[in-house]
């Protein structure tokens, strides 16, 4: 293996036991609270649902949400909760697992890459940094697909430069070769065609300019490689991807690529941005402004080490090559239209390690970032913890399902009524039981109710409730007031209860 690309390593050794900790601790911080807090937003409880029907149904091809195709990601991540499910049993801890297990192996890999760059203490800080960073603390507890795409994002990172380091036909070589492209196909079946940034700076290092004429040739410099191992990835996505279109008549494609990339790229989708050209170019510094929010506390450092950097000559490869990563990243989504927070969580492993390498350099401020580490993690438990805890009793969908729980049975019917969170089919449908109805007007309100057996209709309360009540004043009717994070409003819940056979 050729190793003039790399940067002097720094000579401090770190005892052996450190990296165990080191990811084992990662772990912990991003595994806690997840079990106590309630499904939050929208995504949690759809991707929840879809993987707990998956696992009944058998069906691990198609995505279903309520019984009905859910197109919005491919499979990755519902395989990865509906494993989880049958292993641990349905639970929020169940679906957030993956999530955990992800940006805990995330943060082993910062480890180990920026070990082998630069040393064990530039190998520490850059697992130290992303695990102790708020966007990872952030979607390591949610029950979502970016942080498996951002494990398979930074693995496809890693392999793309070890795979440039190595020279000709080796072990090495085939293990690289074969990780880097499989990743991103993992990486792809996670969350689409985002996952192929990855590929942007193994692209440019292997088809730029040369940095001494003497270098012996990368792989990366060869397009047989690049052909073979493109038509690999594309195989990998095609073992799923062509039953799935054949299953959906194309519908998986038209609205996973069309709604969903094409849409996001073109327009504002859900709200999710500024509309009109002035909004548009206001947006524009969102991401430099997520960027300094996410990344605290680290985010002077990273300020005053870029702006350091810039008086020190040309950037060495990994520099550059780390660089073009962040950089495809951030273009990318400033670029389009739709906006989120958490779009360029991808680049955060790559910033932890350049920065977790130059901090490395310097003993005095490595030794900061160690203690400053120590209260940012206790900071992180008591939000996972008693912070969270305390917020999980606000929310009224959890508690109003624990209260109808005793009338909860197998064959028990489901209907809402103005309130049409997903929420409702992770907590209130019954194992297996019918699919959940959304009525559109009391006449089918009252339809629904006045039919025999076991049946439950939740709606805010309100006029549409109080006359329904006094329709049925024999129903029991149960309430739980709290905040909607949905929509960011409270409300107040209620649900008429018909018990029977």
């Amino acid at each position: 293996m050729d190793v003039s690309d790399r940067q002097p390593p720094t000579r401090t050794a770190l005892p052996p036991w450190v990296w165990p900790l080191l990811i084992i601790g990662a772990w912990l911080s991003f595994s806690a609270g997840t079990g106590t807090l309630p499904l939050m937003d929208r995504d949690e409880p759809r991707f929840a649902e879809a993987s707990r029907e998956m696992l009944q149904s058998g069906n691990w091809l198609v995505p279903h949400l309520n019984g009905q195709y859910r197109f919005d990601k491919p499979p990755l991540i519902y395989w990865l909760q509906a494993g989880s499910l049958s292993l641990l049993g349905p639970s929020e801890w169940a679906v957030r697992w993956p999530s955990v297990c992800c940006a805990a192996l995330t943060t082993g890999i910062l480890a180990l890459w920026g070990r082998r760059l630069a040393g064990d203490r530039a190998g520490f800080l850059a697992g130290l940094l992303w695990a102790t960073c708020p966007q990872a603390f952030v979607h390591a507890h949610l029950a979502v697909a970016d942080m498996a795409m951002v494990f398979c994002f930074t693995l496809s990172c890693w392999s793309g430069w070890e795979w440039h380091q190595t020279r000709g036909p080796s072990g090495a070589f085939a293990r690289w070769f074969w990780i880097f492209y499989g990743s991103l196909a993992l990486g792809f079946l996670a969350k689409g065609p985002v996952a192929w940034l990855a590929a942007v700076p193994a692209i440019l290092l292997g088809f730029g300019k040369r940095d001494r004429p003497s270098d012996p040739p990368s792989p990366l410099r060869k397009p047989s490689l690049w052909a073979v191992g493109s038509l690999l990835t594309l195989g990998l996505v095609a073992l799923w991807g062509i039953p799935a279109l054949v299953a959906t008549r194309g519908e998986f494609f038209k609205v996973g690529i069309g709604k969903h990339v094409v849409e996001r790229s073109m327009g504002v989708l859900e709200g999710h941005g500024l509309r009109g050209v002035g909004g548009y170019l206001g947006s524009l510094p969102f991401y430099g402004l997520t960027l300094m929010a996410g990344f605290l506390p680290w985010s002077p450092w990273l300020v005053r080490s870029v702006w350091k950097r810039r008086l020190q000559g040309p950037l060495p490869p990994i520099d550059r090559y780390l660089a073009a990563g962040i950089a495809a990243v951030f273009l990318v989504f400033t670029l389009i239209r739709t906006k989120l927070p958490h779009y360029t969580l991808p680049a955060f492993p790559l910033i932890a390690l350049w920065l977790g390498k130059t901090l490395a350099l310097d003993g005095t401020e490595a030794a900061r970032i160690r203690r400053l580490a120590i209260p940012a993690a206790v900071i992180f438990g008591l939000i996972a913890g008693p912070v969270m805890g305390l917020f999980a009793q606000r929310l009224p969908v959890p508690r109003l399902a624990q209260d109808c729980r005793p009338w909860i049975g197998p064959n028990t019917e489901i209907a809402t009524l103005g309130f049409h969170e997903p929420s409702v089919y992770w907590y209130f449908r019954p194992s297996r039981g019918p699919w959940v109805r959304h009525l559109q007007d009391e006449s089918e309100a009252l339809e629904f109710l006045a039919r025999p057996g076991s049946r439950i209709c939740v709606l805010p309360e309100g006029e549409a409730f109080q006359r329904l009540g006094s329709r049925f004043p024999e129903l029991r009717t149960p309430a739980a007031s709290g905040f909607n994070p949905a929509n960011g409003r409270r409300v107040t819940l209620r649900a008429l209860v018909r018990t029977g056979p």
